[in-house]
């Protein structure tokens, strides 16, 4: 019967030394929740899409035609996220576009602008689908830590300039 004895006096002299003086409480760390905006621009470019915008499809260099996406985030550490981006037609919820789904390296926010990726090729495989319809542009980043955001944007597809001279 020592053995029971010797574990409860074991057991509550551990519980005594844990019981001492502690340092300051750790506060937890910030709650930081990432935002992102949708907007449409080539390689260097942002612009913000109103409700009923033009999204302009363009062909590209090697057959297909595409809606160049950009994006602007927000209280994303670190600056890489995967990003998730669809083009659907409003009528009928019918996904017009490719998937896609990368994981990519913001640019750094400047004093002029938040962090921005940009020209990004969101693929329209058979432009007729897209055409004269009301569309709706969707972007979802997540980040390393599991934190996401999303935003979406209202247009028309029209056909723009051809990407390539």
């Amino acid at each position: 019967m020592r053995t029971p004895r010797l574990l409860c006096v074991t057991t509550a002299a551990w519980l005594a030394g844990c019981g001492g003086e502690s340092g300051p409480a750790e506060e937890p760390p910030a709650e930081r929740t990432p935002r992102v905006a949708v907007g449409v621009g080539r390689p260097g470019q942002y612009a913000p899409v109103q409700p009923g915008d033009t999204l302009r499809l363009q062909r590209g260099c090697q057959g297909s035609q595409h809606v160049f996406v950009s994006l602007q985030a927000w209280s994303l550490e670190p600056l890489t996220a995967t990003v998730s981006l669809s083009l659907t037609r409003q009528s009928d919820g019918q996904r017009v576009s490719l998937p896609y789904q990368l994981r990519l390296p913001f640019e750094p926010a400047t004093e002029q602008r938040p962090a921005m990726l940009s020209g990004l090729l969101l693929v329209v495989p058979e432009p007729s689908e897209a055409l004269g319809e009301r569309v709706t542009l969707e972007a979802r980043l997540e980040d390393a830590g599991g934190q996401s955001a999303t935003a979406s944007r209202e247009g028309v597809v029209q056909w723009g300039p051809d990407a390539c001279p």
